[in-house]
């Protein structure tokens, strides 16, 4: 019988993702989004356990890992 993994597993998961790819971005010199996205995540994560919580986490980690690329990129183009 297969095992499911639950919301209460997997959101902490996410929300840890969530919070290195926030460090991330910070070590990129970007704090002020950062920060916004760290709100945003502690925002989700202190509400209730569900399906739409574990979407909005995944989304917010979707605009972090989008703005980190973009950092990046612009970072590349600078030193180039």
């Amino acid at each position: 019988m297969p095992t499911e993994t639950t919301i209460a597993e997997t959101l902490p998961r996410v929300y840890r993702r969530v919070l290195d790819a926030t460090d991330r971005l910070q070590e990129l010199g970007a704090r002020a989004e950062a920060a916004a996205f760290r709100a945003s995540a502690i925002r989700v994560y202190s509400g209730p356990w569900d399906a739409a919580s574990h979407r909005r986490l995944q989304e917010v980690l979707a605009r972090i890992e989008t703005t980190t690329r973009t950092r990046e990129r612009r970072d590349r183009l600078r030193a180039g």
